[in-house]
């Protein structure tokens, strides 16, 4: 009779977890997502109410010493991050063949990317995207801190949580008074060229402004997502800036009850975001 392995050690035959499969004191339930340093999976407590994104260093990647110091270093920043649309850190450990893992808040919702398979995204999505990313951003330059890769995969509308959007993926986190360090302009330029997708539907292309490509969209809104995308890095905003930017465009847009058939269409009808917009005429 051949003896079946425990759900600890049971693993699937392509070297990635199975569900039931337990690492420190989580169960894995599915496969989450796969990121350039690992494999990232849902996962629940064996005592806590608590479920968890699971992030474990690829197999393939197992030798190198410097991407596994790279993933918990990434939880050493984001555990000095305290902001609501950042992944809260619970804890991390070793697995026996030393792979690094670290247990982390699942952040799950509709990205950008998925938002924008469907066309522009609605007025108000954009301007609320953009006022609580740059919140995010600024508060990680604010600790010498850029993400160094955003992307509309990263950026999730989170209606259930404290931010409306939030943003994962920090694998790529560096300090940004280190050699290898990114700049936090180029933070604000990847918002920008995110905003000009969310906005137009449209693949940014060289030499484009947000203000040509919509001409519908309020002016407020083109002229910050041009600023942001500013060829030169001195002529873009800070995060602080486009936050407050973004803040009072916000509260200055004209809000409307949904459905009001009186009322002129906004860029896209019916948005899923915060509020219902009409652009002002004159």
């Amino acid at each position: 009779m051949t003896r079946q392995p425990s759900s600890r050690h049971r693993t699937a035959t392509n070297d990635r977890f199975v569900p039931g499969f337990r690492i420190g004191d989580y169960r894995i339930e599915r496969e989450a997502r796969q990121e350039d340093t690992g494999m990232v999976y849902a996962a629940v407590h064996l005592v806590l109410p608590r479920v968890a994104a699971i992030k474990v260093m690829h197999p393939s990647q197992a030798w190198l010493r410097a991407l596994a110091v790279q993933i918990l270093r990434e939880a050493c920043i984001l555990e000095a991050l305290s902001h609501p649309g950042v992944p809260r850190v619970f804890e991390c450990g070793v697995l026996s063949d030393k792979r690094p893992w670290v247990a982390m808040e699942l952040i799950e919702g509709t990205t950008i990317a998925e938002l924008a398979n469907d066309g522009p995204l609605a007025v108000s999505d954009v301007v609320v995207a953009l006022r609580t990313v740059a919140d995010v951003l600024e508060h990680a330059h604010a600790r010498g801190v850029v993400h160094h890769r955003l992307t509309e995969s990263v950026i999730v509308r989170t209606p259930k949580r404290q931010s409306p959007f939030s943003v994962r993926g920090w694998g790529d986190v560096v300090a940004h008074d280190s050699a290898l360090a990114a700049e936090p302009c180029n933070d604000i330029h990847a918002l920008g060229v995110l905003a000009f997708r969310a906005l137009t539907g449209l693949v940014l292309q060289p030499g484009q402004s947000a203000r040509a490509a919509c001409p519908q969209a309020p002016d407020g809104l083109a002229a910050l997502i041009d600023d942001m995308l500013a060829p030169e890095s001195s002529g873009r905003p800070v995060a602080a800036d486009v936050r407050d930017r973004a803040t009072w465009l916000a509260e200055t847009l004209e809000l409307l009850p949904p459905r009001s058939s009186a009322a002129p269409k906004p860029v896209r009808d019916e948005p899923s975001g915060v509020f219902n917009v009409r652009i002002k005429q004159g």
